[in-house]
């Protein structure tokens, strides 16, 4: 059994792997409106977790590849030669479909005004592109299962659990940093909820900070956290 990317490998035979997905997809809160505590209209959302970026073309190199008639050699060299192809097809306007993957199309940003009776464009360029995904392939994307349990929603977790385990990291350190928090909370909540507790717990006057930005470190305030 090997992991890539946050999944299990299992091999079947010398040339074959059989993907195990170790885990759902899992999603984070994003938040808006006021807070749970001031009981004022919130509204929350879903927002898939950060997850790594597969490289296709490294994957298909390493031991995990997927069965393909392409060689992992031939991948790097069909990817150039699609890219290629898009270029020269999309600088003359045309959209231009991979079939079973999608559809790629440019979109454009600028201004229109009237001049002389007439319309002209005012630095208008290409903004983008834009991409359509196949049916086939958004059905099947439709159908993964997705966690039902929020990860890492610092504004969700008990006071009573915030007391608790910041006071045992405080009783063993004088100051701690960003990442001595994430590991207090065993790595449960994501980085930006971490930095979303600190700055409510220093709002609150419960912990001071000393410096900016990464250098940040923090200090429990008198008669917080067991001082």
């Amino acid at each position: 059994m090997f992991e890539f990317g946050g999944q299990k490998y299992y091999i079947c035979s010398p040339n074959l792997f059989i993907v195990f997905i170790s885990m759902n997809i899992r999603f984070t809160i994003a938040k808006r409106g006021t807070t749970p505590s001031e009981k004022g209209n919130i509204r929350l959302q879903p927002r898939l977790e950060k997850r790594p970026t597969i490289d296709v073309v490294d994957f298909q190199r390493s031991e995990f590849r997927l069965r393909s008639s392409l060689p992992s050699g031939e991948l790097e060299h069909a990817l150039d030669d699609l890219q290629r192809v898009m270029l020269h097809e999309m600088e003359k306007g045309n959209a231009v479909n991979l079939p079973g993957i999608g559809t790629f199309r440019l979109s454009l940003k600028g201004e229109v005004e009237m001049k002389d009776g007439h319309y002209h464009g005012r630095d208008v360029r290409v903004g983008g592109i834009n991409f359509q995904p196949d049916r086939e392939l958004l059905s099947k994307a439709l159908r993964f299962e997705v966690s039902q349990e929020p990860y890492g929603q610092a504004f969700d977790t008990e006071d009573n659990d915030i007391n608790q385990r910041l006071t045992a990291l405080f009783a063993e350190h004088d100051s701690v940093t960003h990442k001595d928090v994430r590991l207090a909370f065993d790595l449960t909540l994501t980085p930006h909820r971490v930095s979303t507790l600190l700055q409510r717990l220093v709002r609150e006057g419960r912990i001071l900070r000393e410096g900016t930005g990464c250098q940040s470190r923090y200090y429990a305030a008198p008669s917080h956290f067991g001082k």
